[in-house]
Formats: C-alpha cells, sequence, structure tokens
C-alpha cells in the first residue's frame, strides 16, 4: 500500500466542492499536498514526457495535468449467465504551482452505467490511483525536487532521501533508477538562466564569457513576421546561406531581427522561426547542452531553446525527438 495517502482519503457526502462544482454525493476524494514548486512550462511538459512510457493516458489544461489509467470488468450476469464487461477509469489530477496537489476522485460504479455485477470496485480503483500517484512522483521532476527539498530542508543525505523516496512510492510502474552518488537535476540547480543577448561587439570579436565570435544582433526593426510551418528544413544548409554567428553558434538566413532569426547551429539545429520555447528539448537534454536565450519582438515567442554548449552533444536525439512544432534537427559530425 503506497504511503502517500495514509490517513488522506475521504468520503464526500456534499454535492459541491470548493475546488469546481462536481457530482460528489458518496464520492471517495484522495488529496497529497507536496512541498516542491512546478511553474514552468518546460517541467509541465518534462512530467508528461517521463511518464509517456507508461501507458497512462495524459492531458494538460492551464496549470494541470490529468492522468488517467482505463481498465475493463468481465463477469457475467447471475441471473441470465450473459457474459458482461465494462470499461472503467481512473483520474489523478497534478496541480502545479508553488505547492503540487495530487488529487483523485473515485466516483461511485454507477457513473459507468449499470455495472452491478462488479465487485470490489472502490478498492481496485483506489489501489490503481495509488499506482498512477507513486509512478507520478518515482519517475518524473516531481521525485527530483522532492529529493532535493529532504535534503535541503530534513538534511538527509542523497543515500537517505532515496530511501524515503522508495518507502513512500512502493507500487511505481517500471521506477526509475537514481543513483546516490550523483545529485538529481533538480538538486543541482534551478530553472536554467536566461541568456541575455549583449551589446553588438565589432565583427569576429569574441562574446561576454568568451563563448565564441558575436557577429549578428538580436535587437533591430525587422518586421518579417510570416509564420513559419514546421517541421525544420532538414536540408536548409543547400538552400540558406550563413549570415554571421552568436557566441560561436552558427546562423543561416534569412535573419531579420527580431521578426525573423533563421536557424541556428551546426549540428544541433533549431529553427528559431518556429520555436515556441516548450523546453521539453532542454528538460530531455541528458548533457546541458541548451540554454534559454531571450528574443523579445519574435512573434512564435520570445525566448528561444538556445544550444550554447553544442559541442557536448551526444547525439542521442533526445531533443530532436520530444519537440512538439518539430523545430529541431540533429546532424551527426561524421
Amino acid at each position: 500500500m503506497s504511503a502517500l495517502l495514509k490517513d488522506r482519503v475521504w468520503t464526500m457526502l456534499s454535492e459541491v466542492a470548493k475546488r469546481g462544482v462536481y457530482p460528489l454525493h458518496g464520492n471517495k476524494l484522495g488529496i497529497y499536498r507536496m512541498p516542491i514548486e512546478i511553474t514552468e512550462k518546460s517541467d509541465i511538459s518534462s512530467i508528461m514526457n517521463d511518464l509517456r512510457s507508461s501507458g497512462f493516458k495524459m492531458d494538460a489544461h492551464a496549470d494541470r495535468i490529468y492522468i488517467t489509467h482505463k481498465w475493463s470488468e468481465k463477469g457475467n450476469d447471475p441471473v441470465t449467465g450473459e457474459d458482461l464487461s465494462a470499461d472503467l477509469n481512473i483520474t489523478v489530477e497534478i496541480v502545479t504551482g508553488e505547492v503540487v496537489d495530487l488529487i483523485y476522485q473515485i466516483r461511485q460504479l454507477e457513473y459507468f452505467g449499470d455495472p452491478y455485477w462488479i465487485k470490489n470496485y472502490r478498492q481496485k480503483a483506489d489501489q490503481i490511483a495509488k499506482i498512477v500517484i507513486d509512478t507520478i512522483i518515482r519517475n518524473t521532476k516531481i521525485g527530483d525536487k522532492l529529493l532535493a527539498h529532504w535534503q535541503k530542508a530534513e538534511k538527509l543525505t542523497m543515500e537517505q532521501a532515496l530511501k524515503k523516496l522508495e518507502e513512500l512510492t512502493p507500487l511505481a510502474k517500471n521506477p526509475k533508477a537514481r543513483s546516490a552518488t550523483a545529485p538529481p537535476p533538480a538538486a543541482v540547480s534551478a530553472a536554467p538562466k536566461p541568456v541575455v543577448a549583449p551589446q553588438m561587439p565589432p565583427p569576429g570579436a569574441p562574446a561576454a564569457g568568451g563563448a565564441g565570435p558575436t557577429t549578428i544582433s538580436l535587437s533591430g526593426t525587422g518586421t518579417s513576421y510570416g509564420k513559419v510551418e514546421s517541421p525544420i528544413d532538414q536540408k536548409f544548409k543547400d538552400k540558406r546561406q550563413q549570415v554571421g554567428t552568436f557566441q560561436g553558434i552558427k546562423v543561416w538566413g534569412p535573419y531579420d531581427a527580431p521578426g525573423q532569426l533563421g536557424i541556428w547551429g551546426d549540428f544541433v539545429c533549431v529553427d528559431f522561426d518556429i520555436c515556441v520555447a516548450d523546453g521539453a528539448c532542454i528538460e530531455a537534454c541528458p548533457v546541458n547542452v541548451y540554454e534559454w536565450l531571450q528574443t523579445p519582438g519574435h512573434p512564435a515567442s520570445e525566448k528561444k531553446a538556445f544550444m550554447i554548449r553544442e559541442k557536448d552533444c551526444i547525439f542521442c536525439m533526445a531533443c530532436e525527438a520530444v519537440c512538439p512544432p518539430q523545430a529541431v534537427k540533429i546532424f551527426n559530425k561524421g
């Protein structure tokens, strides 16, 4: 039995709740609050990406993620002997923000029709909901943030924090392996710091921090705001000219800042005119190739995933696979 929701499950007898108007008469409600912060859109995308292999149906709206598990029950009519089946489901709602709430509601069996022949429905739904919750925490950034919180607030070692996480979430499906020899990503740093465009230096001069030469500026009066369709053109190097560099990273035109920014990169390439700052590539990259780059005035988004450590790429293709608008293309050096 998951330790998460021990003593935190209630039977709702009122017909409405403050979170909204729901038919809650006789329903069972489980709530668990965690002292961690999930506010960035990239964090929400990361959680959903980490759960894609778990077989759950997922949806997101505003600050909430909905994780649904569906299953079927089979039986027979005790009177007629007819074979019967019913499709059931349970949804765990992740409410993100400065604290994170995990909520689930076990509806009355009548919600699914008239499957009066099903036995132990509530117990099964409760068990499944706790499996979903344990999987969410163990296998996503939520778990990483919990580990970091325990290390800081309770002065636990990484080994002690990992043991606490494992004891708290024993029902997790395919639990994510974590090592006590290295801190989780959330314990190392907060969200990546934005890379702010420096003042335009002379052509060929090194950029601030010595990252490489910068010959273009992100500011300007360009109004070429035409929408660019995804995915990124994989043959752009045959069709476009290199127009300059930004901190050593190649930039391919047409370029008319701030409205048109072209494609950036040599072998880790992002079409900045398609990029919508989803952040999935930043979260997916295991070697921290990307950082945010502020691009005020661009119509698709006012920050972009900048491949500032392009040379560190290990060609795992993770960033290319998770980009929702398909703005990323990785070319093997060889």
